[in-house]
């Protein structure tokens, strides 16, 4: 079979391009390794109650992508989220929010804060902590979540990712934090929006699944760029006029026949986190007490954790709530599962959240990918690998076609803009 528009992956990237093409008139197919849609948008359910894949939230202000996530009817939240250190429960950021901390605690972060070395040139992620918040916050908080949350030490990381996404500090703000507890929110976005009804964070996509043309449990093994076909894992064969890719960018290449062999080593150095995502339904209404929060402590694997029940009444029937832990993995880390449900477990325990008898099912699952990592100099490889696409007239986009941290209005441009263009 012949197809205009062949295009792998049906997360939220791949169903906007194949939105605009169809916009178009022109035959579009997306094929799915999954036997669902939405990727990492994908929302699930387990005995009535509704988990998205990690914690999803939309606080975008792109006009064109408010115009399409407004499609659907949401709940709108105020982006207050808590850090979980040592026993306390601190307001994010926790910079700008260390009145609960012990004074001698506080003083030493003030301290070095005020006393940060100056850097004449920011060589990685732990120059820019250091430069930014001082050593002694930097070790004790930034260090050990980026471990988690990244999988890496901070000298291994760049800081092109960084964008808005970590708070600037400001001396006065980080002195009046420290005295009270009456502090504003700042938070990088003003509001968060969630779908309403249970369909959970997958409902935002549903005006692009409806009409698509999606064929599922279709994993491509084979591509031949020069007969332009593709081979699925049932042996089924498909050629195109035009290939759009979506799926990470070291899979594609993989299959790929006779690709480079250089952009082959480039494409193995690339890197992306693995999540278990542990979701815990509890037989009692308002467990939670935040929408989000983020874990410091070292003994907890877990680095950030959301409130599925809180994001939304109806994804937990009346008299249950629920939790969801993110535990991140390097791409080489062999996953321990029971490990990680026990760790989850003491967690719950210390930060007392709950009693075991309130915990109605734990459910574990893991997914493939989860953040790219962005390793020193992971651009220049990355950006080799994506001339040499481009030069196929590959299309690239999406979080792992293009190969960034993008957020799920972002990954939505990046479909639809590269049709547009």
């Amino acid at each position: 079979m012949q197809i205009d528009n062949l295009i792998l992956g049906a997360g939220i990237a791949g169903l906007a391009y194949a939105n605009e093409k169809r916009n178009k008139n022109e035959k579009t197919v997306i094929f799915e390794a999954e036997s669902f849609p939405g990727g990492l948008c994908h929302s699930f359910k387990i005995q009535g109650l509704t988990f998205d894949s990690a914690v999803h939230l939309s606080f975008t202000t792109n006009n064109d992508a408010r115009i399409f996530f407004d499609k659907t009817v949401y709940n709108r939240h105020e982006p207050l989220a808590f850090n979980f250190y040592n026993g306390y429960w601190v307001k994010h950021p926790l910079i700008n929010n260390m009145y609960p901390l012990d004074a001698s605690d506080k003083t030493a972060y003030i301290k070095s804060f005020i006393e940060r070395k100056k850097f004449e040139y920011i060589q990685d992620y732990k120059d820019w902590l250091e430069a930014s918040y001082g050593e002694e916050i930097a070790k004790r908080f930034y260090y050990v979540y980026t471990k988690k949350y990244w999988t890496v030490e901070p000298k291994d990381l760049s800081t092109t990712w960084i964008g808005s996404r970590l708070n600037v500090p400001d001396i006065e703000k980080i002195l009046f934090g420290a005295f009270s507890p009456n502090t504003g929110n700042d938070y990088y976005a003003k509001e968060m929006r969630y779908p309403s009804g249970n369909g959970g964070y997958e409902s935002f996509l549903k005006p692009l699944i409806t009409g698509a043309a999606i064929e599922y449990n279709k994993k491509a093994v084979k591509i031949d760029l020069k007969g332009k076909v593709v081979q699925f894992s049932d042996r089924t064969i498909y050629g195109y006029d035009k290939l759009v890719s979506s799926i990470p960018l070291p899979e594609l290449i993989e299959i790929i026949e006779n690709a480079p062999s250089e952009i082959q080593y480039k494409a193995e150095k690339l890197k992306a986190s693995k999540i278990s995502l542990v979701s815990i339904g509890f037989n009692k209404p308002n467990i939670p007490k935040h929408l989000w929060f983020y874990i410091y402590d070292e003994d907890i694997m877990s680095a950030r954790v959301n409130s599925p029940s809180i994001k939304s009444n109806d994804n937990a029937p009346m008299g249950s709530s629920s939790l969801q832990f993110e535990i991140y993995h390097h791409p080489d880390d062999i996953v321990d599962k029971e490990k990680v449900i026990e760790n989850t477990l003491y967690a719950l325990k210390k930060m007392k959240i709950c009693n075991e008898d309130d915990i109605q099912f734990v459910d574990y699952r893991i997914l493939p990918r989860g953040n790219v990592i962005f390793l020193q100099d992971m651009e220049k490889d990355r950006d080799k690998i994506k001339e040499y696409l481009a030069n196929q007239r590959i299309d690239l986009i999406g979080r792992f076609g293009e190969w960034d941290y993008l957020w799920s209005d972002q990954s939505y441009l990046s479909g639809k803009n590269k049709v547009i263009k």
